[in-house]
């Protein structure tokens, strides 16, 4: 018998090993997002609120550190929508946007001029703003809701298939492959469009989403 086999794992192995597993629960569990088929329970919130806690669940999550997230939509704006679903769409960007920081590296000097609230802070690697306007499109309201970040941006090829499940080529441990498939498929059950850009006036990327105010009519 080898020794080898009997022996109690590394810590660094034990660690590997937690990350395999947890990565195939969160695998599990965007799979049942995908494949669910459940009208969305929608109900009158306030965005901001709603923002905040999303917020929040990716600050207990992640290790943001030196990354800013900023919740700038308006302390009064209500849209009809699912909470819980809702709160997961904008999980799933915050943390994408987070980790794309992350990932880049530590940035002594961004190369673009950093705003007043960032040159206050010199340790802020990097942020993320939230922020949400209303506008009227054909009689109806519509709210769009951006999230901004500093990272790296979104390479230019894959901008057209960014939503197809698995298309990241980024499966690391913090990522399933699906969690903009899912994220795409949420904001469609609420008659609503998100699109992908990457920043012109620096560099980062911008993810619009777009929601009637109101629920459509089931």
């Amino acid at each position: 018998l080898n020794a080898d086999a009997t022996r109690p794992p590394h810590a660094a192995e034990a660690a590997l090993m937690l990350r395999v597993v947890r990565r195939l629960e969160r695998l599990g569990e965007s799979l049942l997002d995908y494949a669910r088929v459940r009208p969305p329970q929608t109900r009158p919130v306030n965005l901001h609120t709603l923002v905040e806690e999303a917020i929040t669940l990716v600050r207990l999550d992640r290790e943001t550190g030196r990354v800013n997230l900023t919740n700038q939509t308006p302390v009064d704006l209500i849209l009809e929508c699912d909470w819980d679903r809702m709160v997961q769409v904008l999980v799933n960007l915050l943390r994408n946007a987070a980790d794309a920081i992350r990932s880049a590296g530590e940035h002594p000097e961004l190369p673009f001029p950093r705003p007043p609230e960032e040159r206050r802070h010199a340790a802020i690697a990097g942020s993320v703003v939230v922020a949400a306007d209303l506008s009227s499109r054909e009689g109806q309201d519509w709210v769009s809701i951006t999230v901004s970040d500093t990272g790296p941006g979104i390479d230019p090829d894959m901008l057209s298939r960014l939503f197809e499940p698995f298309a990241s080529t980024r499966l690391d441990a913090r990522g399933t492959g699906l969690g903009l498939a899912v994220t795409e498929g949420i904001v469609k059950e609420h008659g609503g469009l998100i699109l992908a850009r990457n920043r012109a006036d620096c560099p980062g990327a911008v993810f619009e989403i777009l929601l009637p105010r109101r629920a459509p009519s089931p």
